[in-house]
C-alpha cells in the first residue's frame, strides 16, 4: 500500500468515525395513511378538537403536553380529512367553562357544545426519558443521546360522552456523536430529539385514529328553522356541495343504559333536504320539502 493510498484510507476512516448520526425509531409502526393524504377527500369532514395533553411525567411541566398536542394537530390537518380546531381556542373555552379532561371523560359534556365539534381528542404524556451513554478507548470516543416517550390518547364522542378509542403510542429518537484522536463533535444535548420522539409516537397512533374517525358516520346540526329553510352548522369547509341531498333526522328522547350513561337518542327520519347555498365557510342553508313540520333538535346525515 502506497503512502498516498494509506493517507486517503485514513482520511475516509476519520471522516466516517467523526460523523454525527441521527435516527428516529417509530416503535411498532403499522400505519399507512399516505393514500388518504394524496387524494383530495370528497366526503364531508368531521370536526375535531384537540385539547392540551396532560403531563404525567416528572419533567417538562405543561410544555410536554402542549408539544404533543401541537404535533397531533399538525398530523391530523395534513391528512385533509378533518376540520381541526385551534388548540388555543379549545383550551380557552374549556378554561371558561371550568371543564377538565376528567370532566370530559366522565361524561360531563353539557358545556362542550360551545366547542362546536364532533369529537374531542385528549390524553397524556405517560413517559418521557432522556439518556446519554458513551464509551472511549485509546483512539476513539463515542456518545449516544436518546429520547424515549410514550403517549396515551382518547377520543370522545361529544354527542354521547363515549370514549370511542383509547390507544398508546411510543417513539424513540437517537443522536450519535463520535471523535477520533480528539477530532469530531462531542455535542451538547439536542433538544430536537424530544420533538422527533413525540412525532414518532404520534405517527404510530395516526392509522388507528384516522380509521376510527373515518368509520363513524358524519352528521351536522340544524341550528335554525325558517319556513322550509334549515340552517346547518356545516358548509364549504366541511366539503358540502350545493344541490347535495342529506337525510333529515329528528332526535327524540335520550336512551341510557342502567347506569344512566347516554347511549343515543330515539330517531325519526323526516326525509331529505337539499343544500341550496352557503353561509360563509362554515354554514349552509338547505331546503326541506317534506310534509312534517320539523322541530329542533334535528341532525343531518349522508343518505344511505
Amino acid at each position: 500500500m502506497t503512502a498516498k493510498t494509506l493517507l486517503i484510507f485514513l482520511s475516509l476512516f476519520f471522516l466516517s468515525a467523526c460523523a454525527v448520526r441521527k435516527t428516529v425509531v417509530k416503535v411498532d409502526q403499522k400505519r399507512n395513511i399516505a393514500a388518504a393524504r394524496s387524494v383530495r377527500p370528497t366526503a364531508p369532514k368531521k370536526k375535531i378538537a384537540v385539547t392540551t395533553f396532560e403531563n404525567n411525567t416528572r419533567f417538562g411541566k405543561r410544555r410536554l403536553g402542549e408539544n404533543i398536542s401541537d404535533i397531533l394537530i399538525t398530523e391530523l390537518s395534513k391528512t385533509g380529512l378533518f376540520i381541526v380546531l385551534e388548540r388555543s381556542r379549545v383550551d380557552d373555552i374549556m378554561s371558561q367553562v371550568a371543564l377538565s379532561q376528567a370532566g370530559i371523560t366522565s361524561g360531563n359534556l353539557e358545556q362542550v357544545e360551545l366547542l362546536d365539534t364532533d369529537y374531542i381528542i385528549t390524553g397524556a404524556v405517560s413517559k418521557y426519558a432522556v439518556s446519554t451513554a458513551g464509551n472511549s478507548n485509546l483512539f476513539t470516543q463515542s456518545k449516544t443521546q436518546k429520547a424515549a416517550v410514550a403517549v396515551d390518547v382518547r377520543i370522545i364522542d361529544v354527542r354521547t360522552g363515549e370514549v370511542i378509542l383509547a390507544e398508546s403510542g411510543a417513539g424513540v429518537a437517537k443522536k450519535e456523536f463520535s471523535r477520533v484522536l480528539g477530532m469530531g463533535s462531542s455535542g451538547g444535548y439536542d433538544e430536537s430529539l424530544e420533538a422527533d420522539a413525540f412525532r414518532a409516537a404520534v405517527e404510530k397512533l395516526m392509522e388507528n385514529i384516522v380509521r376510527e374517525l373515518e368509520r363513524r358516520p358524519w352528521s351536522c346540526n340544524v341550528v335554525k328553522i325558517s319556513g322550509n329553510k334549515l340552517y346547518l352548522d356545516a358548509g364549504k369547509k366541511s366539503n358540502l356541495r350545493t344541490d347535495m341531498e342529506l337525510e333529515l333526522i329528528r332526535l327524540g328522547e335520550k336512551i341510557t343504559d342502567l347506569s344512566g350513561k347516554l347511549i343515543g337518542y330515539e330517531e325519526e327520519s323526516l326525509g331529505s333536504i337539499r343544500v341550496e347555498r352557503f353561509i360563509g365557510e362554515n354554514g349552509a342553508v338547505a331546503l326541506y320539502e317534506g310534509r312534517q313540520l320539523p322541530v329542533l333538535p334535528l341532525v343531518c346525515r349522508l343518505k344511505q
